[in-house]
């Protein structure tokens, strides 16, 4: 957060930080902002959330090893070579639908990402590159 001059930041684990307060996640901070958001909004919470597109997330893990994960990296990175590479490789298919695949900092695994605007699309895209990265390590 420090190096980009974030404004807020996000875990997986749903740890949120608030750039302008602190660096770390503060779950007292976050429900701070939320309250804020709904006295200045005079919604309840069930309003604020219809408030928001449809988003549907997943994730999957494979086991496998470090040189493994680089192979992967490396051949979808050659089927998509315009995409986000910072952090394993993110493909962006559309403003709704992504698939991110990534080493893991902890364990000898692999960890798939999706994100899309329905269900189907999102089981569609798991399966998809689950067998694909199978399919790599099948080699």
């Amino acid at each position: 957060m420090l190096t980009e001059d974030a404004l807020i930041g996000f875990e997986e684990n749903g740890g949120f930080m608030f750039g302008k307060h602190n660096h770390v996640r503060d779950g007292g901070m976050t429900l701070a902002l939320f309250l804020e958001l709904l006295a200045s909004s005079n919604k309840s919470i069930s309003e604020e959330l219809e408030t928001l597109p449809p988003s549907f997330t997943t994730k999957d893990k494979i086991l496998c090893k470090k040189e493994d994960v680089d192979i992967i990296i490396s051949e979808l990175s050659e089927q998509f070579p315009n995409a986000d590479t910072t952090d394993g490789i993110k493909i962006v298919f559309d403003k709704k639908n992504w698939v991110m695949v990534r080493p893991s900092g902890t364990e000898p695994i692999i960890r798939i990402y999706a994100e899309s605007d329905s269900e189907k699309n999102l089981e569609a895209l798991m399966k998809e590159y689950t067998q694909k990265i199978k399919s790599f390590l099948d080699r």
